[in-house]
């Protein structure tokens, strides 16, 4: 058995060598061509896959038959674990973006292994987890840039024209509290004062005190 190749796989490098021994046996091999599809979405949850070396391609296809790309997995990554796990049926396809060795680890492998060992199942919990994080951040920047947005429209439809320094700009006075324009937004207080330093620090509108000048806005 050549552990060197499991080391390389991000799921399995802190197993030890007794599991690691365990899981070589139900293992299978499998050999992808450029451009094969090796999982397809809709269909039944049967096995997960580590990508041993190659890259994949994770799509959806609308309805309209454009692609979607989600990501691209390298070697030493893993895919189809939300499925085995959940037991509902494939989300999305997979296709090799150049030949590849994969490994399959089937459904039944994975929960009578897991009954045996433990440091699979703490790896993949590990990297769930992470994952989670990482969506969760992600949403909320897309969130905070929504609210960017909707904070920097209510300010332009609040604001007077004026002219600085020879240039045509906005003003509001007196400005609105946090909490109004948080009520107007749509959205919390705490975001709000995040999008109004966004909008500062960007060089959009300035605060004096009572009052807010808007000079462009990212609309």
């Amino acid at each position: 058995m050549n552990l060197a190749r499991y080391k390389s796989i991000r799921l399995l490098r802190d197993l030890s060598p007794a599991e690691l021994q365990a899981l070589d046996k139900i293992f299978k091999e499998k050999k992808a061509r450029k451009g094969e599809t090796v999982i397809r979405a809709s269909d039944a949850s049967d096995s997960m896959m580590f990508l041993l070396s190659g890259r994949l391609r994770v799509s959806l296809t609308g309805t309209d038959g454009k692609e979607f790309v989600l990501s691209h997995l390298e070697a030493g990554e893993f895919v189809g674990e939300i499925s085995l796990i959940t037991g509902e049926d494939r989300s999305a396809d997979v296709a090799a973006i150049e030949p590849s060795i994969l490994l399959i680890l089937s459904k039944e492998g994975f929960e009578s292994h897991c009954r045996e060992y433990s440091g699979l199942s703490h790896s993949l919990l590990r990297e769930l987890a992470l994952r989670l994080r990482k969506a969760s951040l992600k949403l909320g920047e897309l969130a905070l840039l929504d609210v960017y947005r909707r904070v920097a429209a209510t300010l332009r439809g609040l604001g007077t024209e004026i002219v600085v320094q020879g240039k045509k700009a906005f003003e509001i006075h007196p400005r609105p509290t946090h909490q109004e324009l948080s009520s107007m937004v749509g959205t919390s207080r705490e975001m709000v004062t995040r999008a109004l330093k966004g909008l500062e620090e960007d060089g959009h509108i300035v605060i004096h005190g009572k009052k807010i000048q808007i000079f462009s806005l990212p609309l």
